[in-house]
């Protein structure tokens, strides 16, 4: 996909991958950390991750909500925690660009 292609992710519509990357990335880092992500935001994660490459590994058995948590070098990085209690982060950058 080419950069400068609209980007459509749930209800949000973005001019370009920058513009949604900008979007997602505001949203990592004003997010508290590890408390669950509300709606619309939820909701919005939950059709951002069916575009990562890996989302039917990534899912799993069902998304229970998303978080910040704290990464490498004082970053911050989302995680899924499916249904079952188990977790996994992912890659908004990832996702942003879609399957590939």
């Amino acid at each position: 996909m080419s950069r400068s292609k609209p980007l459509i992710v749930g209800e949000k519509q973005f001019e370009t991958q920058k513009a949604a990357n900008f979007f997602v990335r505001e949203l990592l880092n004003k997010q508290r950390l590890t408390e669950p992500i509300p709606e619309p935001h939820h909701s919005f994660l939950c059709v951002l991750i069916s575009r990562h490459p890996h989302a039917t590994e990534k899912v799993g058995v069902g998304i229970r909500h998303f978080t910040v948590e704290p990464a490498a070098y004082e970053t911050r990085c989302f995680y899924l925690t499916r249904v079952d209690g188990s977790r996994t982060d992912f890659s908004y950058l990832k996702c942003v660009r879609g399957v590939e």
